[in-house]
């Protein structure tokens, strides 16, 4: 999970930056894929399977979201110094 400033920053920057929005709102369609996925995983080896490749494929989401991030804050403190 994000820290708790990540998700505020996320959230402001979200509406004015297409691409984070589509991998914020993969992350969520993903998680509750996940979450809808692990109800079931018990009685299926195959489902099993899949849920492990979506949460890989979210894992690599975030990671691109929180390097957008991290991105921002760097040229926020070049622009600020």
């Amino acid at each position: 999970h994000m820290e708790k400033a990540d998700q505020e920053l996320l959230l402001q920057l979200v509406p004015n930056n297409p691409d984070l929005k589509r991998l914020y709102d993969e992350h969520v369609e993903l998680e509750k894929e996940i979450e809808k996925l692990e109800r079931y995983s018990q009685f299926s080896a195959s489902i099993e399977i899949e849920n492990k490749a979506i949460k890989k494929r979210k894992l690599r989401g975030m990671d691109n979201i929180m390097a957008i991030l991290e991105n921002y804050r760097q040229t926020q403190n070049v622009t600020m110094q």
